[in-house]
């Protein structure tokens, strides 16, 4: 067995010019976006509620959660503008809070852009997340949020 050095992607290693990881991954700033939402007992399918615009090339944290047990609809969708469950689709009985990024799992260093299944980062570079009614309301509700992401 041959004895190897290696090294992780947070490196630069001049000899075969590789420059390391984007600046995101190896020294992005942790942010955090404290949210509140509300919608009323009358609102019906297809309601949607901004809940706040990220640099596309935001690295999401594990942290990111969402309180769903006070929310108003059955159903909890968040996801952009147009894709109603880009980032997560769960019933509110599953739980009072909902995490849609998992540590070290398959969005691991992965861009918000493309966690909500974009080919490419939009050209204003801004992801809008929106909380979505896929059905009538069963009551008012409110729904508390904390963004993490990790940005430079």
């Amino acid at each position: 067995m041959a004895i190897v050095k290696g090294q992780s992607d947070l490196l630069s290693n001049p000899a075969t010019m590789y420059p390391g990881a984007d600046p995101e991954i190896v020294r992005g700033r942790p942010i955090v976006s404290a949210g509140k939402v509300s919608n009323a007992a009358s609102d019906s399918a297809g309601s949607m509620y901004h809940l706040v615009d990220l640099p596309a090339d935001a690295l999401l944290d594990a942290l990111t959660c969402f309180k769903v047990d006070g929310w108003g609809f059955a159903t909890v969708s968040i996801g952009t503008e147009t894709d109603i469950d880009a980032l997560i689709t769960v019933a509110k009985s599953a739980g009072a809070t909902v995490t849609p990024i998992t540590r070290l799992g398959a969005t691991h260093q992965k861009r918000i852009w493309e966690i909500v299944g974009l080919a490419k980062p939009p050209a204003n570079n801004i992801i809008s997340l929106f909380a979505h009614g896929p059905a009538n309301a069963t009551a008012a509700g409110t729904m508390l949020f904390e963004i993490h992401y990790r940005f430079r």
